[in-house]
């Protein structure tokens, strides 16, 4: 069971992280963001100011050939505006192409017109029935300047009017403006210095070009300001010339922003859970490796207790007959193989443990290997009332191996069968498949769990269903790495028809491997002086 200060970790101290790293990689990304943003109303805080004064630009000029032309054109004298204004237009006001003097009815009381005949009179006609009612005469301050701007889809009209006072009655001056001019003669200049900088349009209030290149992919950074008192029903609209590749990168900084928040906040999440991990692995090790020793404890100790307690009774000479003599010395030496067959893998098992085992590796017949340690484990099977068999299935090749270490690997799995087989009937089974030697080793006993098959090669494994078993949980650890030392494996399965197979392979060498052995074999043997 877990500890209380587990707990904490568990459920308070790691979940605690996980929402601290949430919560820095959200304030981390809407910083970045911040900055990002700053930067993009840095760029459109210049450009509104680079806008602001190209607007004003064109609205001085605008008022400056207002100024110009009522600064000829007297009220008082309607004739004026052909004697005094047309034989200077075209270097006075050149935007201005026509002008009339009309009365406090709105009738025309002197005009001029710079263009066709068929022109002044399209335009004297347009004027009366479309643009005199809505320039709203009556409603205009004496001496103040005021501007009409009406779109259509075929045309742009531009009035400047003013009302003055003459001996008590009002007059109006309406001054037209060339709105094609300023499009094609104006509006060119203004970002002439500008040209490989910045990109810019001129659109009215139904997003039509008046004038300029489309701005569709400029993003966030396009910039419009509208024309205050001129051309009110047009804006201005300006972006860098990089702005659609700055709105490209825009959104991949935000998408690269989001996307290495999401990998970090997985990352600290599968640190957390790696964390978690590896504390509930090793506190399990840390149990396992209690019960360990706690079982080699006692199969320490109750070798060594029969061992002390014969000899002392043979010591004594309390023993009788030469039958009782002759058992106990039995019972002596077979407590004494198993003293020494658990010192022996402990032995082992410290060495792996500490990376200094280290096996000699030479070619060999491994039936007669498994048949020394079939004799070497035979006292046992007998005493246990166990029979086991060995089976040769067709010729093997020698292999590589380490004798003392194979004899060891199969010691422990005639061992396992012994102890979980249930003194059932024990067949060792070589054969050769594919570019391997197996050693199978079948029991018929309740078979391997189905939750075990993999986890049996691991250290201090005890199923649960054979807790009750004595031993220490290092036997099959040893052979798997005996046999991946040999570059074999291992594995356990259950039979078809019941029982557990546990085997373990060793590979047959190319002949490159048996030519490279031969020559150390060589190396190995000493020559006389």
């Amino acid at each position: 069971m877990p500890t209380w200060r587990q707990r904490v970790i568990y459920f308070v101290l790691l979940p605690a992280i996980a929402v601290a790293a949430g919560i820095l990689g959200y304030y981390a990304f809407v910083t970045a963001s911040r900055f990002n943003r700053l930067g993009e109303q840095t760029i459109a805080e210049s450009t509104l100011l680079l806008v602001r004064e190209k607007v004003e630009t064109v609205e001085q000029y605008v008022i400056r050939q207002d100024n110009a032309a009522l600064g000829v054109v007297e009220p008082a004298d309607p004739n004026s505006v052909v004697t005094k204004w047309l034989p200077n237009a075209p270097l006075l006001t050149p935007s201005i192409f026509a002008i009339r003097v009309l009365d406090a009815e709105g009738h025309t009381l002197g005009e001029a017109f710079r263009g066709t005949p068929g022109g002044e009179v399209e335009l004297r006609r347009i004027f009366e029935e479309q643009l005199l009612q809505p320039l709203e005469l009556e409603r205009l301050a004496v001496d103040r300047l005021k501007h009409f701007h009406r779109n259509t889809e075929d045309r742009s009209d531009l009035l400047s009017v003013v009302a003055r006072e003459v001996d008590g009655e009002r007059r109006y001056v309406v001054l037209h403006h060339d709105t094609g001019l300023i499009v094609r003669d104006i509006l060119p200049t203004l970002f002439a210095t500008d040209e490989g900088k910045r990109q810019y349009n001129v659109v009215d209030d139904n997003n039509r070009r008046v004038y300029g290149s489309s701005l569709q992919n400029a993003g966030d950074y396009l910039v419009g300001h509208r024309f205050p008192s001129t051309l009110y029903n047009w804006r201005l609209q300006v972006a860098p010339k990089q702005a659609p590749l700055l709105e490209r990168q825009g959104r991949s900084r935000r998408v690269t922003d989001l996307s290495l928040m999401g990998v970090a906040f997985l990352v600290i999440l599968v640190g957390v859970a790696f964390l978690l991990y590896a504390a509930q692995k090793e506190r399990r090790l840390n149990d396992l490796k209690s019960e360990f020793i706690a079982n080699v404890s006692h199969e320490l100790k109750t070798p060594l207790s029969v061992v002390r307690m014969f000899g002392e009774m043979l010591l004594s000479d309390r023993v009788r007959s030469d039958d009782k003599r002759k058992q106990y010395l039995e019972i002596i030496v077979r407590e004494s193989e198993r003293l020494s067959s658990l010192i022996e893998n402990v032995l082992d098992f410290s060495a792996l443990e500490r990376g200094r085992q280290r096996y000699e590796l030479r070619e060999g017949d491994l039936a007669e290997v498994v048949a020394h340690a079939l004799e070497t484990f035979r006292y046992r099977v007998e005493r246990e009332g166990v029979e086991v068999e060995l089976e040769v299935l067709g010729t093997l090749p020698k292999v590589l191996l380490d004798e003392q270490a194979i004899v060891l690997a199969v010691i422990n799995l005639l061992d396992n069968a012994v102890k979980y087989g249930g003194r059932t009937p024990i067949t060792i089974t070589l054969e050769r498949v594919r570019d391997f030697v197996q050693v199978r080793v079948r029991d018929r006993g309740p078979g391997v769990p189905a939750d075990a098959e993999r986890q049996i090669f691991d250290r201090f494994y005890r199923s649960r269903r054979d807790a009750h078993v004595r031993g220490s949980g290092i036997g099959l650890a040893l052979v798997k790495h005996i046999a991946l030392a040999h570059g074999g494996r291992a594995w356990a399965t259950n039979a078809p028809d019941g029982g557990a197979v546990v085997a373990f392979a060793v590979p047959v060498p190319t002949e490159a491997e048996r030519a490279r052995e031969a020559g150390r074999a060589r190396r190995r043997v000493p020559t006389l002086p």
